[in-house]
């Protein structure tokens, strides 16, 4: 059965996601962590980005499907998405005057966001396996 797929593209995107998220909740759980630290400057990982560039893998001769395999199975590259907030954003906090930046509210907040969207993202991912468990048992549950 050459070219069966068990997982399409929308599967694989949400794993990516759901990977991302978790990369995100480490390094969101690394600044609450440096919270004290002094001349700790908080990091993000750029979310949109790592989906952009996934949505963007058809302009190849390969289908997405296996270029996605591809990002999968290789170690997960996420460190480049991971970048150090401007001095002007306010999203992370204000330098203090031990040149920490690390708002710890505002880490929580995001850090509370990105479970939230994790928790979607694995509910979506559920839903579709439970649906191939249906299949799977010819419909009797």
């Amino acid at each position: 059965m050459a070219g069966f797929r068990l997982f399409n593209f929308t599967q694989q995107l949400l794993e990516l996601s759901m990977r991302a998220r978790g990369a995100r909740h480490e390094t969101l759980s690394a600044n609450i962590a440096n919270a004290d630290t002094p001349g700790f400057r908080p990091k993000d990982l750029d979310f949109e980005t790592v989906i952009r560039t996934a949505m963007e893998l058809d302009d190849r001769p390969v289908s997405r499907e296996q270029q996605m395999d591809q990002m999968l199975a290789a170690p997960i590259g996420l460190e480049t998405a991971v970048y150090e907030p401007l001095v002007n954003d306010q999203r992370h906090g204000e330098e203090r005057f031990d040149g920490n930046s690390v708002s710890l509210d505002r880490q929580i907040a995001l850090l509370n966001e990105n479970a939230l969207s994790y928790e979607a993202h694995l509910a979506l991912f559920s839903r579709t396996l439970a649906k191939l468990r249906y299949v799977i048992s010819d419909g009797r549950g």
